[in-house]
């Protein structure tokens, strides 16, 4: 049977493997192929993915493995198995970033107890950051306990983080582009984990994205709730959330769970009727 401890230190450790490859293949020529979805993948992404997979089949052979490239999902129904691990990998978050030389890209870990998000990580690894959380233990930025910013909430942060425009127009919601980026909200694209990195920071009041898979999001479902923040897809609430694919925003919370500087573009994003 395994313990958190060993499983949340084993995934460090993993992460620190994915964060080390990644700066190695970003000195490299890179070599891209385009999936059956248009998105782009590399050799660092297949590499970092085995190379995962590897390790993680040698610590725990009984542990379940999904990874962006290499495939699996989770199980529609809960397992009957009261010790059942799931590990979920994406080597490169913002492949389109990292095939450009943009230091914006990510490499993500998440691993579930019985379907429930329990460990995150999220490196931005050209940038130095590593954003790490434990369901009910808390949450660390580079190893340093976070603390909430005090400006988040305050009438001055006024930034909301997108994801990149075009996205919104592939998933038939680009009505919402001018919403954020000619009106009375004020946006700026910070794209995948940098977005939610933007968050913790109290940089901007919310990060949305028309499109993501459980592995864009799953280390977020640990790290967020336990700084006092929510994530859950468009149609859903702080209450309902829970690890999908689908739509994606992500807002702090007050002491008593509810949203902060936030109703603005809650009310367009349930106005917008995206699943």
């Amino acid at each position: 049977m395994s313990s958190h401890t060993q499983v949340y230190e084993f995934a460090r450790q993993c992460m620190q493997r994915s964060v080390a490859m990644c700066q190695d293949f970003s000195h490299r020529p890179v070599g891209k192929l385009r999936k059956g979805d248009k998105t782009w993948v590399t050799e660092a992404d297949l590499s970092i993915e085995k190379e995962l997979r590897k390790m993680i089949r040698g610590a725990f052979p009984e542990h379940r493995i999904i990874g962006e490239e290499e495939g699996d999902e989770l199980p529609s129904t809960p397992s009957s198995n009261k010790d059942e691990w799931t590990w979920i990998l994406d080597p490169i978050d913002g492949t389109f970033s990292f095939v450009h030389g943009v230091p914006f890209y990510s490499s993500l870990l998440a691993v579930l107890k019985n379907g429930v998000p329990q460990i995150g990580f999220a490196a931005l690894p050209e940038m130095g950051i590593v954003m790490s959380g434990e369901r009910g233990r808390g949450v660390w930025i580079n190893n340093v306990p976070y603390v909430r910013p005090e400006r988040i909430g305050q009438d001055a942060i006024e930034l909301v983080a997108t994801a990149d425009p075009y996205r919104f127009a592939m998933e038939n919601v680009g009505q919402l582009v001018p919403e954020f980026y000619t009106g009375a909200i004020k946006a700026r694209t910070y794209p995948d984990a940098l977005g939610y990195y933007m968050l913790l920071r109290g940089s901007v009041r919310a990060f949305v994205d028309p499109k993501v898979e459980i592995w864009d999001v799953a280390p977020f479902h640990v790290i967020l709730p336990e700084a006092g923040f929510a994530i859950h897809a468009w149609n859903r609430t702080a209450a309902t959330a829970r690890l999908e694919r689908g739509s994606s925003v992500a807002y702090p919370l007050d002491a008593s769970g509810k949203p902060v500087a936030v109703n603005d573009v809650l009310g367009l994003l349930k106005g917008s009727v995206r699943p």
